[in-house]
This record gives C-alpha cells, structure tokens and sequence, in this order.
C-alpha cells in the first residue's frame, strides 16, 4: 500500500515545483533582518510572484521568523529551543494533515501543495508568540481544547474521497489522527489559555476539507475557546 505522503510527493514532483526556486529570483543576499523588515509579502518582489516565488516568499520570511525566535530562547536556556521544537512539530503535524488530506477529497490540484509550503509562516509567527509563555507550568489543560480536537478528529474520520482515492484517504485520516491524538495529549499537560490557543491554531486549516457549510459550523462550534470558564 502506497504511503500518501509518497503518493503526493510524486504527484507534486511531476508538477515541477518541489524546491523550485522562480527564474526571476534576485541573486544578492537575503540576511535575515532584511527578510524580516520585507515581510512575506514584500519578499515576493525578490522571489518572483509566480506560485513558486510566493513559496519561497512565504519560507524565506519563516525562516528568518524561526531564527529569531530560535535565538531570544537561546539566550535564555537551550532546553526552550528544544521545547519549542516539539510543539512545532506537533502543531506542525497536525496543520499539514489538512493539506494533505485536501489534496485526496478534493481530487487533487497544486493548490495544496502551494497552501502547505506557505503554510509555515503562519506557524512561525504562532510560535514566536507561544514563545514567549515558555517554560510551560504543567497543569491539566482545558475540557474546551479537548473538546475542538477530539470534534476535529471525528470530522476528519468522515471525510469521503472517490472511490480510487479510498486506500490514499485511509492513510491520510490515520496519519491525521495520530498526529491530533498527540496533540490533545499534549495540551491536557499544560494550562488552559495555553492550551485553547494552540487548539484553536491547529484546526485552523480544517476549511481545506470541509464544505462552505460545514466549515461554518466547525468555526461556530470553536467559539467556546473564546468563552469563559470551562
């Protein structure tokens, strides 16, 4: 059984755009202050504005993003560098799943393989943010965040694909699955504005696969992580 993640790679490479780099990308250095005064946006005029200069616009500014954070964190203990990778991963895991998924249901296109290359702005930006609420206390979470990732969980296990597209689907909901299950049992540790956050970032992304509608009624049902109490 093919792996999606194989099954996407060779469908996106035969499109030509894995670490592509525009033809009409400026030569000169890009040091990270730079990058970072530009924005995603103004790094588009040194990438190129084809869909593949955006990519790097969007990574160019999330590396820079990354680093900096990286840094200030450094400066304070290592062990919150390493700390924040593994949310990064975890959230990391959780919002690409979404693309991934997408890519199956929506009978494919390069739009998503553009929407998740770009995606790691966005994370960054979260991160740098998160950043600066670490060291976490450990604490028990909160029943909301809890409550957004398991309803995410039973939406992605409903998601249908045509019927070649069945085994690629399977794989893909397993994937997602796992990566949302290690998510909540992440943030069940921590405490609750921490944890409703980072919920509420990481199902972000579920618009890819849901209808107009059903996108609606998921964000109204994330509402509760803006209400109080618990």
């Amino acid at each position: 059984m093919k792996k999606l993640t194989a099954y996407l790679a060779v469908g996106f490479a035969i499109a030509g755009f894995i670490f592509a780099q525009d033809a009409n990308e400026k030569k000169e250095p890009l040091p990270v202050s730079q990058a970072l005064k530009l924005g995603e946006e103004g790094l588009i005029e040194y990438t190129g504005s084809s869909e593949v200069g955006q990519d790097r616009a969007a990574e160019f500014y999330a590396t820079a993003k990354r680093i900096t954070t990286e840094q200030t964190l450094g400066q304070k203990d290592l062990r919150l560098v390493l700390d924040l990778q593994s949310w990064r991963q975890a959230i990391s895991d959780c919002r690409k799943s979404f693309f991934s998924l997408a890519y199956v249901v929506n009978g494919g296109g390069t739009m998503y393989s553009h929407g998740e290359r770009r995606d790691c702005s966005a994370a960054e930006d979260f991160l740098a943010e998160f950043s600066k609420s670490l060291p976490l206390g450990e604490d028990k979470g909160d029943p909301k965040a809890a409550k957004v990732i398991d309803h995410a969980i039973e939406l992605i296990k409903n998601l249908k694909a045509d019927r070649d597209q069945k085994t690629q689907l399977a794989d893909g909901i397993t994937r997602a699955t796992e990566s949302f299950t290690n998510l909540k049992h992440m943030v069940d540790e921590i405490p609750g504005e921490q944890a409703k956050k980072i919920a509420d970032f990481a199902t972000e992304p579920m618009w890819w696969v849901l209808s107009e509608e059903d996108g609606k009624k998921f964000e109204k049902f994330k509402s509760i992580l803006k209400s109080p109490g618990k």
